[in-house]
């Protein structure tokens, strides 16, 4: 029987936030199979049990981190109010973080949003980013489930206001919406938990009768909403399926208009690329315990870490930045050979760097340079601090696209 632990921890998840975080992880994994969040007035043996889980040992503080540890094993979920409330509480924040990502699909950093003055209670709803770039703005959505729409809202704070008012106003959830998460009051006990640690990573969960953002069902191997990489090597949004056309491959729609083999095209929704992170992990795994070139099994996990990882290197930004950085490192060390010291640089708005800065020299002979994301030293020369150096390749870029 696999064994389960519980590191529980009272965290600042967002500016005047805090919240009771527990992670649960099966025996011999690093990452978590479950996640609880709950308002910090609650005590931990009895969000866990109200969450199907219960202590298997004693519940020991560790003073470093600043947590609580234990193990746990899986039980019956409590039965009564207090527990279903707390139930309630991470359903209303599945529900809501699932309905964002359902109406505006590149839905990311999710805050909190508390009554004027109450910090006892919990959140009325959720503000978020969406877009990128000039196209960069604010969204947000109610713990009733009513997500905003027409315009978006330039900062956080406007965004903000409006889910006190939606909350005021008691807006309900649009019925189409509403009806593709109707299974989740169902969902309860440890299903809950795998759920939120799923929403907060950003994975799609699943939808009733595959449901759109309209209330269409979805048909085609691709629906709107999905995150896929164009044979181009460019990650972009579906809105539909193109029709059918005999003898002809199906194409998709992305956003923009333009049409794209679906055959060649990858899914890369967060659900299918965390998946590919946990078939890597197990193969990895595998391929660690007891290496042996003769077991047809031990080259299977080969084989599945294989490909699991060609998918990464397609779909994973975060993979693609650090396939990135190791390669902007080589040729920056190609041109300097004690290059270190590499910081990344980003444009506006955007998460993912450019470039990097480096730092070449000791002492007085301390310089900095910038390699781009391409790998190319940029030739902008060496500079004193960093943030010059990075001034400089701004103006370079501007100037090179003019």
């Amino acid at each position: 029987m696999t064994r389960h632990f519980a590191a529980a921890t009272i965290t600042q998840a967002a500016p005047g936030y805090r919240e009771l975080r527990i992670d649960i992880r099966e025996q011999g994994q690093t990452d978590p199979c479950a996640l609880i969040a709950v308002r910090p007035m609650h005590d931990t043996p009895d969000v866990l049990a109200a969450f199907g889980w219960c202590l298997a040992g004693p519940l020991e503080y560790v003073v470093g981190p600043n947590e609580e540890r234990a193990d746990v094993t899986r039980c019956e979920p409590a039965d009564h109010d207090g527990a279903e409330a707390l139930r309630n509480t991470v359903r209303r924040e599945i529900r809501a973080r699932a309905l964002a990502r359902l109406v505006h699909p590149d839905a990311r950093h999710f805050h909190p949003v508390l009554p004027t003055g109450d910090h006892s209670v919990d959140p009325i709803g959720w503000t978020f980013v969406t877009g990128a770039g000039d196209q960069r703005a604010h969204s947000w959505v109610t713990a009733a489930g009513r997500v905003a729409d027409g315009v978006l809202n330039t900062i956080r704070v406007e965004a903000t206001r409006n889910v006190r008012g939606a909350h005021m106003m008691r807006l309900e959830p649009v019925a189409a919406h509403e009806a593709a998460y109707a299974w989740l009051q169902e969902q309860t006990g440890p299903d809950l938990s795998r759920l939120l640690l799923a929403v907060r990573n950003g994975v799609d969960l699943p939808r009733h009768a595959k449901l759109t953002a309209n209330g269409d069902a979805a048909d085609g191997p691709f629906r709107e909403g999905d995150r896929i990489v164009c044979p181009d090597g460019v990650t972009r949004t579906v809105t539909g399926m193109a029709p059918a056309v005999t003898g002809k491959p199906a194409r998709v729609v992305v956003e923009g208009g333009s049409e794209w083999n679906a055959s060649s095209s990858v899914r890369a929704n967060w659900s299918d690329i965390l998946d590919a992170h946990r078939r890597s992990n197990a193969a990895a795994a595998r391929i660690r315990t007891k290496p042996d070139p003769a077991d047809p099994e031990w080259h299977a996990a080969l084989t599945k870490l294989g490909e699991a990882l060609n998918y990464l290197r397609k779909a994973d930004p975060t993979v693609q930045v650090a396939l990135a950085e190791d390669d902007a490192r080589d040729a920056a060390k190609s041109a300097h050979a004690d290059a270190c010291g590499f910081q990344p640089i980003h444009n506006t708005g955007e998460d993912e760097p450019v470039a990097w800065t480096f730092r070449t020299g000791h002492g007085a002979r301390t310089r900095y340079g910038v390699v781009t994301r391409t790998a190319e030293v940029a030739p902008i020369g060496l500079y004193e601090y960093p943030t010059t150096a990075e001034i400089a390749y701004h103006q370079h870029t501007a100037q090179q696209t003019r």
